[in-house]
C-alpha cells in the first residue's frame, strides 16, 4: 500500500520532515567528523577510518583523578569504529596479542600526533582495554605506564604483581624509563578486570606481506660441500627488534617464515635423499654448527637477544639458543623424531629420540633421547654425546614435541 503524503495531517507532514532534517543533520554532522590516515605497518598498507571526536581538549596529568576524567571522557565518544578498524586488521593479518598492541600503539601515533607522549599512552590503555585485555594503568612523575596481565615468563620487562596476577609493563618496551626499586603509583581503575591474559607466543606467524632477502650459506659433511641459496622475511627481523623477552622454548616454537622454509627444505630434502636418519642427523647439526659465524649474545648486541629462525639468517652471529631453535625447526620438519630441549645453566643444546642408539643416553618418559648438540664443536659431524665439559653437568629439560 503507497503512502498518499499530500493526504497526511499537515502535524505529521511536518513532523516527519523534522524526523528527516535530524536524521540529515545527524549524517552531516558524522561526516563532518569522519577522518582517515594511511600508514605502513610491517609492509601493509593501513588505512584507518575514525571520528576526530576521539581527540578529546584537554591537559591531562599522570594523577589520579586527571587520569579518571580521560577515561570516562573517551568512553563517551565514538571510539567504536576505530577500534573495529583494529579487529578487522587483527584477522586480517592474524595478528597475535602483542603484534594487536603494536598496531594499536603506532595508529594512536599517526591520530594523536599533535599530543602529548602521556595522552598518547593514555590512548593506548584505553584501546588495549576495549580490545578485551585486563589493564591497569601506573604513573610516576609526569609518566604513565599501560600494564596488561599475562600468563607466560617475560623477562627484561618490568612486571607488577596485582590481585594474584602477573602485569607486564608494555610501555616500558618502547621508552625505558627506570622503575626499577621504584614504587609506583597504581591507577584505581580496573576497567576490564576480568579481561583475556595477553600472550606473547609466535605459534603462528603474523600473515604479511614477505620482504624477502637472500642468503647463501655453505657447509661440508664428509669432505662434501653444500650450498644452499636461501630466502628469508626481512619482515620478521623488523617484528622482532623490540619484541619483549620470553621463555628460550617459545623461541624453539617459532616456525620459520613461509620465504625461509620454502627455500631452505627442499634443498635439506635434496641433501638428505638416501641418507640414513643418523648421517641426516649430522648433516642438520654440522649446517647448525658450521654454516653460521658464533658469537654471545653480549659479545655482538650487548644484552640477551634470543633469536627466532629467520634472525639466523639476517645476523652475522648466532649462538647455542639460536642455533637449537633452527636445529628443533629442521629435525621436526626433515625427520619428525621426538625432541627435548636440555638447558644448562650457561648452554642449550637439543636431544633427540634415535631408533639406534648413538651414545650416552638421556631417559626421559620412557624412551632415550641422545644429544645432537646444534652449537659443536664446529666443524665436527659427530653426534650423540653431550658437549665436551658438560658431559657430567646436571640440566634442566624445558619442552618435548
Amino acid at each position: 500500500m503507497w503512502l498518499n503524503i499530500n493526504k497526511l495531517p499537515s502535524t505529521l507532514m511536518v513532523i516527519l520532515l523534522f524526523s528527516s532534517l535530524i536524521s540529515f543533520g545527524k549524517k552531516h554532522s558524522e561526516l563532518a567528523h569522519q577522518k582517515s590516515i594511511h600508514f605502513n605497518f610491517y609492509n601493509e598498507s593501513i588505512k584507518l577510518i575514525f571520528n576526530d571526536q576521539i581527540l578529546i581538549e584537554g591537559s591531562f596529568q599522570a594523577d589520579e583523578n586527571s587520569i579518571s576524567d580521560f577515561y570516562t571522557k573517551m568512553e563517551f565518544t565514538p571510539y567504536h569504529s576505530l577500534l573495529d578498524n583494529f579487529k578487522t586488521y587483527q584477522n586480517k593479518f592474524q595478528l597475535n596479542d602483542w603484534l594487536v598492541y603494536e598496531l594499536i600503539r603506532v595508529s594512536v601515533q599517526q591520530i594523536y600526533e599533535e599530543k602529548n607522549d602521556l595522552q598518547k599512552e593514555l590512548t593506548n590503555w584505553f584501546f588495549l582495554t576495549k580490545a578485551g585485555y585486563d589493564t591497569r594503568l601506573t604513573y610516576l612523575d609526569d609518566y604513565v605506564f599501560v600494564n596488561v596481565h599475562s600468563d607466560e615468563n617475560i623477562f627484561e620487562t618490568p612486571l607488577i604483581e596485582v590481585d594474584g596476577k602477573t602485569f607486564v609493563n608494555l610501555s616500558n618496551v618502547h621508552h625505558k624509563v627506570k622503575t626499577k626499586g621504584t614504587y609506583l603509583n597504581m591507577h584505581s581503575l580496573k576497567p576490564n578486570q576480568n579481561g583475556k591474559s595477553f600472550s606473547f607466543e609466535l605459534k603462528q606467524l603474523p600473515n604479511f606481506k614477505p620482504l624477502e632477502k637472500n642468503k647463501k650459506l655453505t657447509f661440508k659433511w664428509r669432505d662434501q660441500e653444500f650450498k644452499l641459496n636461501i630466502k628469508f622475511d626481512l619482515n620478521l627481523i623488523h617484528v622482532m627488534e623490540h619484541y619483549p623477552l620470553f621463555e628460550e622454548a617459545k623461541y624453539i616454537q617459532t616456525p620459520l617464515s613461509n620465504s625461509a622454509s620454502a627455500s631452505l627444505l627442499p634443498q635439506f630434502k635434496e641433501i638428505l635423499k638416501s641418507k640414513t636418519e643418523i648421517e641426516a642427523l649430522e648433516i642438520i647439526a654440522i649446517f647448525t654448527r658450521s654454516a653460521f659465524r658464533y658469537k654471545d649474545d653480549q659479545d655482538y648486541f650487548g644484552r640477551n637477544k634470543p633469536m627466532i629462525g629467520d634472525e639466523l639468517f639476517h645476523y652475522p652471529y648466532s649462538d647455542c639458543e639460536d642455533r637449537s631453535a633452527l636445529f628443533y625447526y629442521l629435525v621436526n620438519e626433515l625427520l619428525r623424531l621426538p625432541m627435548i630441549v636440555i638447558a644448562y645453566d650457561d648452554h642449550l643444546t637439543i636431544a633427540v629420540a634415535t631408533t639406534k642408539s648413538i651414545g650416552r643416553p638421556i631417559r626421559f618418559q620412557n624412551r632415550k633421547y641422545f644429544i645432537c648438540d646444534p652449537t659443536g664443536p664446529h666443524n665436527s659431524e659427530k653426534v650423540g654425546n653431550a658437549p665436551i665439559g658438560y658431559r657430567n653437568r646436571s640440566f634442566e629439560i624445558l619442552k618435548t614435541n
